[in-house]
């Protein structure tokens, strides 16, 4: 008869029970749960102390009734003043014409037809002073004689260089330092602007971003040639005064970096390109040939 197996003993057996009790699923939940509302109660409750003993905190400073300037918006008291509510007019466009001293007394009356002596704001960009025996019309915009140029590169073979004077103008138009401008629109000396409907467009834009706008040609050719996501000079566009402000750190450099691109409009692109600021499109920016005109049809 052969002898029995010797049971093996665990020596361990003996400590599982109070190591790793059994424990069941729906336990483990209801442990989890109540340590769960034991801590957020705990929280709850020191932080109801922690506001009590420390209420000064939460009164307001004795300087929250000044007004805080962050770029060109004020707030007072937390609130956002009423210029930031103030809905955006005409006053608040400051606008910049790209001209010629020799071709204004022609073109001037493309300007003429939509400018609004003491109602608009901004110049016309000339490329030097007029000629000294000529008044200066009372139905134009004031006039500024655009800064030397020719420092820049400009290599585009079929082009001109004036593109680099007009490209600028919206960088010497801001630094002209004006108050409570929150957009600059440019244009060319036969652009038309029907005003009502400019106001009408960028009074649904917060002017407190970064904003460009403007539209394609309407001429396939000239979007094909140039580009579709650029808003056309001759249309008009409009970029709002924190981008404004951007674009003014950059713009010399970015004239130089694109010294081949051809025009002024192009040149800007380049520019809204690498600070990250797309075209946003309004159908209303019409870029036609001879004709060149900003009209916003509304549906009644």
């Amino acid at each position: 008869m052969s002898s029995p197996t010797p049971s093996i003993q665990d020596p361990f057996k003996a400590w599982k029970f109070l190591v790793l009790p059994t424990l069941k699923v729906s336990d483990v939940f209801s442990l989890f749960l109540k340590a769960t509302i034991a801590i957020c109660t705990f929280v709850s409750i020191s932080l109801v102390f922690y506001s009590f003993l420390n209420q000064s905190q939460w009164q307001p400073c004795p300087e929250c009734h000044k007004s805080l300037i962050s770029d060109h918006r004020k707030i007072t008291n937390g609130n956002v003043s009423g210029d930031f509510y103030e809905k955006t007019n005409i006053s608040h466009i400051l606008f910049g014409i790209g001209g010629s001293a020799k071709t204004w007394n022609k073109r001037r009356h493309y300007t003429e037809l939509w400018w609004m002596p003491n109602i608009t704001r901004g110049y016309v960009w000339l490329d030097q002073k007029p000629p000294e025996n000529r008044t200066w019309p009372e139905t134009s915009p004031e006039y500024k004689v655009s800064a030397d140029t020719s420092r820049f590169k400009y290599t585009c073979s079929y082009g001109s260089r004036s593109a680099l004077r007009i490209a600028r103008i919206v960088k010497e138009s801001f630094e002209l330092g004006e108050e409570n401008v929150r957009w600059f629109v440019m244009g060319d000396d036969d652009t038309v602007f029907f005003i009502e409907n400019l106001v009408m467009v960028l009074a649904k834009y917060d002017h407190n971003q970064m904003y460009y706008i403007g539209g394609n040609s309407e001429s396939v050719e000239q979007d094909v040639i140039h580009s579709y996501t650029m808003a056309y000079g001759g249309g008009g566009f409009a970029i709002s005064y924190p981008l404004a402000k951007e674009l003014v750190r950059v713009l010399d450099g970015c004239i130089d970096r694109y010294a081949s691109f051809y025009g002024s409009d192009q040149k800007i692109q380049g520019c809204m390109s690498e600070i990250g600021v797309p075209l946003t499109k309004e159908l209303g920016f019409h870029q036609v040939s001879f004709f060149i005109y900003f009209f916003k049809k509304i549906s009644l």
